[in-house]
This record gives C-alpha cells, sequence and structure tokens, in this order.
C-alpha cells in the first residue's frame, strides 16, 4: 500500500481545506426560485472577494495548523489557507504533480518543493486569488472573467427573457458546488416515445466561480419516468464560453447559446423517437467500445440492461433506446460533473446508431 514517505523528526503531511461540496438535487421548481437557491448556497460558503497578486513569487507556502497557507513575504496580508482546488492551481502553476506533493510528502518536503518552484519561476506570476471569506478557493490568471453565481444566474434569466421561455421552463436538476449546473426543461415541448414514457427538451447549462469548468450550454432531451438527462454530444448542440476577457462576452454568448442549443436538441428528440425501432447487434462489443467509460461504468450498463431486461445475460440484441436508457440510468451512480459527461456519453451513441428524424 503506497503511504506518504514519512521519516522520524519530520512533520506529517500538510492538508488542504475541502471545497465548496458537490451537491446534486433533483427537483421541480420555476427558475427564480431555482437560482436563488444556486445564491444561497454560494453565499453560505463565505463571501466573495478577488485579492490581485502582481507577483506571487514574493509570497510562500508555509504550515498554517497543519494546513497548506499562502503569506506575503512582506507580511502585509494575513496568512489565506489553501483549498483542495486552489492547491490544485497552484501546484500546476509551478509545474509540480499536485497529488504527490499533497499525499506522498512530509511537511518538510512539501513547503521545499513548492517554495523552491516559487522562488526558481524566473518571470513574474501575476495572478488572482479568488477568497471565500478568508480561505482561497481558487488561484486564477489575471485574464480570468468572473461571471459568478449571482451574476451567472442574472445572465441566464436574461437569456431565457429575450427567447421568451423564462415561463415556459421548469428547472428538474441543480448542482451547486465547485460545478455549478442547472437543467431546465420545457414541459410545453415533449413527446411520448413509447406508451405512458413521456420525454421533454431541455438546456443544460453549466459554470463555475472556482475556474473548474467553461460556461457550457448543451441542448438535451429529460425522460420524465426516471429522470434521466440525454445530452447531445459536443459535435451537436454544445456550447462553450471560457471564463476570460470580459464578462459580457460570456453574457452574449449565453444570450447566443440558448436558442441555438435548444434548436439542436429538437434534433437530439427526433434521434431518440426513432431510437424505439433502431436495434444494434453484438451489445456486448457496443458497450466494450464505450472507451469513455470506465470498465465499471462499463459493468454498471450491462447491469442495467440485464435488469430492463429482466435477463441473466446481456441480450444479443437490442434497441438503442434500450441502450441509452441504460447508459443514462448508469450515470445516477456518478458524482455530478461525471454524471453529466456520462450522459454526453448516452448522447454520442444515439447520434452514432440513429439517423436524423
Amino acid at each position: 500500500m503506497n503511504q506518504p514517505l514519512q521519516r522520524p523528526g519530520l512533520t506529517p503531511a500538510l492538508h488542504v481545506l475541502p471545497d465548496m461540496p458537490a451537491i446534486w438535487q433533483d427537483l421541480d421548481l420555476d427558475f427564480d426560485s431555482a437560482a436563488e437557491r444556486l445564491v444561497r448556497r454560494h453565499d453560505a460558503d463565505g463571501a466573495l472577494r478577488d485579492l490581485p497578486i502582481m507577483d506571487l513569487r514574493l509570497w510562500a507556502v508555509k504550515n498554517g495548523a497543519g494546513r497548506f497557507a499562502l503569506v506575503p513575504l512582506a507580511g502585509h496580508e494575513p496568512e489565506r489557507p489553501l483549498r483542495s482546488t486552489a492547491f490544485s492551481q497552484l501546484a500546476s502553476r509551478l509545474g509540480a504533480p499536485a497529488e504527490f506533493v499533497r499525499d506522498k510528502l512530509p511537511a518538510e518536503l512539501q513547503l521545499a518543493t513548492l517554495n523552491y518552484l516559487l522562488a526558481a519561476t524566473d518571470r513574474p506570476l501575476s495572478t488572482q486569488l479568488r477568497l471565500r471569506g478568508e480561505e482561497v478557493s481558487a488561484i486564477v490568471s489575471e485574464r480570468y472573467a468572473p461571471l459568478d453565481a449571482e451574476a451567472f444566474v442574472e445572465a441566464l434569466r436574461s437569456a431565457l427573457v429575450d427567447h421568451g421561455v423564462l415561463d415556459a421552463v421548469r428547472v428538474r436538476a441543480l448542482t451547486t458546488g465547485p460545478i455549478d449546473h442547472l437543467r431546465l426543461v420545457l414541459p410545453g415541448e415533449q413527446a411520448t416515445v413509447k406508451v405512458g414514457d413521456v420525454s421533454h427538451l431541455g438546456l443544460d447549462v453549466t459554470t463555475s466561480s472556482f475556474a473548474r469548468s467553461s460556461i457550457h450550454v448543451s441542448g438535451m432531451v429529460w425522460r420524465l419516468v426516471c429522470t434521466n438527462g440525454l445530452r447531445a454530444p459536443s459535435s451537436m448542440g454544445s456550447f462553450s464560453f471560457r471564463h476570460v476577457g470580459e464578462s459580457q462576452r460570456l453574457r452574449d454568448g449565453l444570450r447566443d447559446a440558448v436558442p441555438t442549443a435548444l434548436a439542436h436538441s429538437r434534433g437530439v428528440m427526433g434521434r431518440w423517437r426513432a431510437a424505439v425501432g433502431t436495434y444494434i447487434d453484438e451489445v456486448a462489443s457496443v458497450i466494450d467500445g464505450l472507451r469513455e467509460l470506465s470498465v465499471g461504468e462499463r459493468a454498471l450498463v450491462g447491469e442495467e440492461l440485464r435488469q430492463e431486461a429482466q435477463v441473466k445475460e446481456l441480450p444479443e440484441r437490442v434497441s438503442v433506446y434500450d441502450l441509452v436508457n441504460a447508459i443514462t440510468a448508469s450515470a445516477h451512480a456518478a458524482e455530478p460533473l461525471r454524471r453529466l459527461e456520462v450522459e454526453e456519453v448516452a448522447g454520442t451513441v444515439l447520434h452514432r446508431h440513429v439517423r436524423a428524424a
């Protein structure tokens, strides 16, 4: 078993503070109620402030009560403990293997490694510390364009108003944490794919206040009976805007992406309806070929198919509809960001095997 390197007389490894917890919640709210909930959760995580740093080489990493902390050499700011994301971003900026330094070295070597790399950098390291309270939640470049929780939901609301769908959407899932995600569905645009099996048109909108994600807008189809989400693949109806430049660019991007992604999600719905009558042979080989999924995730897809068919062995032939449902059902077991990635794999399978309606 791998254990942190430890020698007599050396201090145990320093720790990082946890990030804002990732929470996925299935719900049924109007947009404004869901937006308020998202903003409240971020408010509870601590007051947000950006601290510009002209040259990070004039700061040091220190032992702050057993935790990694940043402190200026001039002593003009208090020491600020690092959260997990901020530590990883600092290590990446310095070219250090974050997990190895964090998990495998004693405190003396952790500090020596990071401070040596800070001092050895041959150019100024201008940056921004994203603070939550007194904790460093993220370390970003001076080019970072914020669109934090309150500004983000305001910009998205404006885009929905401009497109005339604010009153029509329902928020059926909300994720908060290092990654924020709103799943918007349009109950007025639905299709009965099978008897008793209704799917709604929708959008997934994802962002981050911690430089963990660009703003993503993706068309999707939401299955009412089991709350499965089927996301458009990145090659079809998925749009991204990095948090760089001006914040207005992000607002403008959202305004344009909402109607465009909705148009693409109608294409996904057409393929979804056609998937019921489209079949795949050699299912085991097809599942094994889903290399975007881990071995465990592929096994879970097979288990979902067996349970749905009420058989002990994996069927040789299934409809694309059943295979896609198995993938989206397996996504429920994943952590929030990975759940969205698995649902996009389902969209890729649909796009690969079913022609546009």
